[in-house]
This record gives structure tokens, sequence and C-alpha cells, in this order.
């Protein structure tokens, strides 16, 4: 399992744009997804970024917590 997100500004021909990226899939098949959020200068594609930041956070925490919840019903057992 990988976690991980964040956000990147890329300069393109003197404009400064803002994307959201993100780990996607599972196992080996583990690969970093960027989603264009619009120009980096626009606070609604800032709040957009912010928002996705906190919904992969969400899941994440929620993802792991299910895991160490079946971990811990695993070592429970004798």
């Amino acid at each position: 399992m990988k976690v991980g997100c964040g956000f990147v500004e890329k300069e393109i021909r003197g404009n400064r744009y803002l994307y959201f990226w993100s780990f996607q899939g599972h196992g080996a098949r583990v690969r970093k997804v960027e989603r264009y959020m619009g120009p980096a200068s626009d606070p609604e594609a800032r709040r957009r970024t912010l928002a996705e930041i906190e919904l992969y956070a969400a899941h994440a925490s929620a993802a792991l917590a299910d895991r160490v919840a079946a971990w811990r019903r695993e070592l429970r057992r004798p």
C-alpha cells in the first residue's frame, strides 16, 4: 500500500499551473497520477486542490484504520 498525494506548480510558457498528484493502484502497479487543477493564481483552483488533498487524506486514513482493525482481529486469535 503506497499512500501519498500533494500538489505541484508547473511553469509552462511563462505561466504557472497547479496540478494535484496522488498515487493510484495497489501492489506493484502503483503509479503517480497528476490532474490539472487550473492556473496557480486562481483562488478557486487552489481551493479545489486543497479539497482534493483533504479528501485523499480522509480516504487514506479510513483505509489504514480498516487495515489496522483487520490486523488487530487477526493477531488476537490464538
